[in-house]
């Protein structure tokens, strides 16, 4: 199985917090280093697995289904390989044919003409992941676009058990009738319609000037709920784009580790719902540290913390923040922080949570915060409504008055100063 290396030494200094959405003054950057030496491997997609729901589905499995699932680019390339999760299985996972394409036109989607590849794992056609694993298939030589979706089709030739899967996928993907179909140059064995992704967690790639990782963590917000389905109109797609069409910003893939109802420091498994995850400070390893190539992290979340019972508390949320930062500065990897956005009149808005809200976006808005982050965006301050701060701006609420809509994800992207993320890496012992 393979894992990310240790990465590069680092460059002297380390970034000031900006000013507009940042708070302080500008920082100067020096030039991006090159890719990881073990390589070069850039993530282009990826998504946070997480635990079967208690019915449906992923509690009842998969047997002898073909699954085809659409994911979309961040950074181009050349080549790229594969990533399988088993990580909240029960049984070792059996992968059969698996194939990449690219899409042709229409709904429901079959591989464009010339464009299917197959994919293999150490030389085999199948695959087995152990229990609580994750596998890494060949790389394939592909011409991958940025921007563009792929497909991605496993036959899974056993019954699977409960499944590990990405349940808010915002994005329709294929469930066959019985068989394997993955090499299908047709969809009409894929008659099933869900919007959720299994097993897949990631697409790497190399070469065509892929040189670097963003990562975002987060929850329901960062997965992009109410956003428009099959849009790609997550805040992390807008991102992407901003990247590619920077010069400074081109080559750096983004990965939305986003899950719905998570948590910095309770598992979803506590309540009633498990697929939201495991906790933040527990899945930072997996889900940040362990994607290759990684330079910056944006830490966007807290706000489930101060809502969902058991809450937590404002210094509590705060302290795991700074935790998380500290990690990921170990292994030399910049860290953004968002504030925390408004959601009176959500189902979940009391006086207690507002409190604690304000309180952390005071702390992360404070110059204390220079000890601890490389940067802050104020992601509050980009969509409030500034007759009522404590209320989503009505041309961005999503409708629900706590997620945003396509707008509203669009100016989270913009309030992100590209520079923050194309900087050099963290240095290594953080002494600020």
């Amino acid at each position: 199985m393979s894992r990310r290396t240790h990465r590069r030494a680092a460059a002297a200094g380390t970034a000031a917090l900006l000013s507009c959405m940042l708070l302080g003054a500008p920082a100067a950057h020096a030039a991006p280093p090159a890719p990881d030496g073990k390589g070069g491997w850039t993530g282009t997609w990826g998504t946070a697995p997480a635990p079967a729901a208690p019915d449906g589905i992923s509690k009842e499995g998969l047997d002898d289904r073909t699954v085809r699932m659409v994911v979309h680019t961040s950074a181009a390339g050349g080549e790229l390989r594969l990533r399988f999760s088993n990580a909240h299985g029960s049984a070792p996972l059996a992968l059969g044919r698996t194939t990449v394409a690219l899409p042709g036109p229409g709904p429901n989607p079959a591989p464009a003409a010339g464009t299917l590849r197959p994919v293999t794992f150490g030389g085999a056609g199948t695959a087995t992941v152990p229990v609580g694993a994750e596998i890494v298939s060949d790389p394939v030589p592909f011409d991958v676009p940025a921007d563009r979706d792929l497909l991605v089709s496993v036959h899974l030739p056993k019954p699977t058990g409960p499944a590990t899967w990405h349940w808010l996928a915002q994005q329709t993907n294929y469930v066959s009738e019985p068989g394997d179909h993955a090499a299908d140059a047709g969809n009409g064995a894929f008659t099933r319609a869900e919007t959720s992704w299994f097993f897949l967690t990631g697409v790497d790639v190399r070469g065509k000037g892929a040189r670097g990782t963003v990562v975002a963590l987060g929850d329901s917000q960062t997965d992009g709920v109410k956003s428009t389905l099959d849009g790609n109109a997550r805040w992390t797609d807008a991102l992407a784009r901003r990247l590619t069409a920077d010069p400074a910003g081109r080559g750096l893939g983004v990965l939305n580790e986003g899950l719905g109802g998570n948590r910095i420091l309770r598992d979803g498994s506590e309540t009633d719902r498990p697929q939201r995850g495991t906790a933040a400070a527990k899945r930072l390893q997996r889900d940040v540290i362990d994607r290759p190539g990684v330079r910056t992290a944006v830490l966007y979340e807290g706000i489930n913390d101060l809502q969902l019972e058991p809450k937590a508390s404002a210094a509590q949320v705060l302290d795991g923040l700074r935790g998380m930062a500290r990690r990921l500065h170990e292994q030399h990897i910049r860290v953004v922080v968002g504030t925390l956005t408004p959601f009176k009149d959500s189902p979940f808005h009391t006086p207690e949570a507002e409190k604690a809200r304000s309180e952390v976006n005071a702390a992360l808005r404070s110059p204390a915060a220079r000890a601890d982050f490389d940067a802050v965006v104020d992601f509050d301050a980009a969509v409030r409504d500034e007759a009522d701060p404590q209320r989503v701006r009505a041309a961005f609420d999503g409708g629900d008055h706590i997620h945003l809509n396509d707008a509203g994800y669009r100016t989270l992207a913009e309030a992100v100063p590209l520079a923050e993320l194309t900087g050099s890496p963290a240095p290594a012992v953080h002494g600020r």
